[in-house]
């Protein structure tokens, strides 16, 4: 990540188990939205905690504009934290809630009223809801006051730690954009720590991805999705099929063999592969979005035949499993409407597609 660090962590090792991380670093420029990814949810909240003083790692420092935090007590180290249980004190108006930290930091009420009213608007409070308690919110006027309290507070860093937990699902994509509009408006270095990689592409400069408590990939979103580290960083970053192929590689390309594919392979330019594939056993990603069915007039690249298994109706796209021979998981592909065909489980397919969508990968 370039620019000066705002907020470093350096070599961080903390917590045991799935909680731990281990030599953890990290770099945020002023103003940078970062994002933490990790399947555990314990090892996210380690992180959270370190930053904002909550606990102590066994090793490595905590920096904000190269100040050492190691001896600050959480209220002075200038970062402001969401949770995805919110914290609301559950007694206290939305007013008072937001008002909270700058009541904290001595401002007197003129400043507190100029600065709630801001901050309110900002972040999307109709002032009729600010007399009232938590309880009586909804999840996202309830997120939207988190956010609120912890940008009235006018930290150095915003801690956002899975926020969005507290919205049913759909909700979350939804409220994406209001995140990064929040971020854009304010302007302050945020580390997002998530275990969703598609939030984090959503909304992330850099992401960096966590597994077993050790960094597997840091990158932009691009790179993660299109040349993801590992199969576990490909899952993670949504729906896609991993096909089992053997590969050759030479000199100019990779050759592939698998009874999956018609004609028993393919083979695709060596920018195609992960820079540790070596010959032998590999997997071929393909996203499902890139898969088509091959009616005979366009050309793929790579192909394949089988079964329709599943249909699953996804508003304009429709997903499809085909059940591939020798190969239980079959292949998915997202069809957009209107399909060329009706799509109706027992139905042989062939779905097709090209060497620049597929991206090969070491088994381990």
């Amino acid at each position: 990540m370039s620019g000066p660090g705002h907020l470093e962590l350096r070599d961080l090792t903390a917590g045991e188990g799935a909680a731990a991380l281990d030599g953890f670093s990290a770099q945020l420029p002023r103003g940078a939205f970062f994002a933490l990814v990790a399947p555990a949810p314990e090892l996210l909240t380690t992180a959270i905690d370190l930053i904002a003083g909550f606990a102590r790692p066994r090793h490595g420092r905590i920096l904000i504009d190269n100040k050492d935090l190691g001896l600050r007590v959480p209220g002075e180290r200038g970062v402001m934290t969401v949770r995805a249980h919110l914290a609301l004190f559950p007694h206290l108006t939305l007013r008072a809630n937001i008002a909270f930290p700058l009541q904290q930091r001595g401002h007197d009420r003129a400043e507190i009223a100029t600065r709630l009213e801001r901050v309110v608007e900002e972040c999307g409070i109709a002032a009729d809801l600010l007399d009232r308690l938590p309880a009586s919110l909804t999840a996202e006027q309830q997120l939207r006051t988190a956010l609120a309290r912890a940008m009235a507070g006018e930290p150095e860093i915003l801690l956002l730690e899975r926020p969005l937990q507290v919205l049913p699902g759909a909700a979350r994509h939804a409220f994406l954009p209001e995140l990064k509009r929040l971020h854009r408006q304010f302007n302050l270095t945020t580390l997002f720590a998530t275990d969703d990689l598609a939030e984090a592409m959503a909304l992330a400069d850099i992401i960096s991805v966590v597994v077993g408590g050790r960094e597997v990939q840091l990158g932009k979103a691009e790179e993660l999705f299109g040349r993801p580290a590992s199969a576990t960083v490909a899952q993670l970053a949504g729906p896609c099929n991993l096909l089992p192929v053997d590969v050759e590689m030479l000199d100019a390309k990779v050759v592939l063999r698998s009874a999956l594919l018609q004609s028993g392979g393919g083979d695709l330019g060596r920018e195609r592969c992960h820079p540790r594939l070596a010959s032998g056993p590999a997997l071929l990603l393909v996203r499902p979005e890139v898969v088509r069915p091959f009616l005979g007039i366009r050309r793929f690249d790579l192909l394949t035949d089988g079964i329709i298994a599943d249909v699953m109706p996804r508003g304009t796209n429709t997903r499809i499993r085909v059940a591939i021979e020798g190969f239980a998981p079959g292949v998915i592909a997202e069809i957009p409407a209107p399909a060329p065909f009706p799509l109706e489980s027992g139905r042989r397919v062939t779905l097709g597609w090209n060497r620049a969508d597929s991206y090969l990968l070491p088994v381990t």
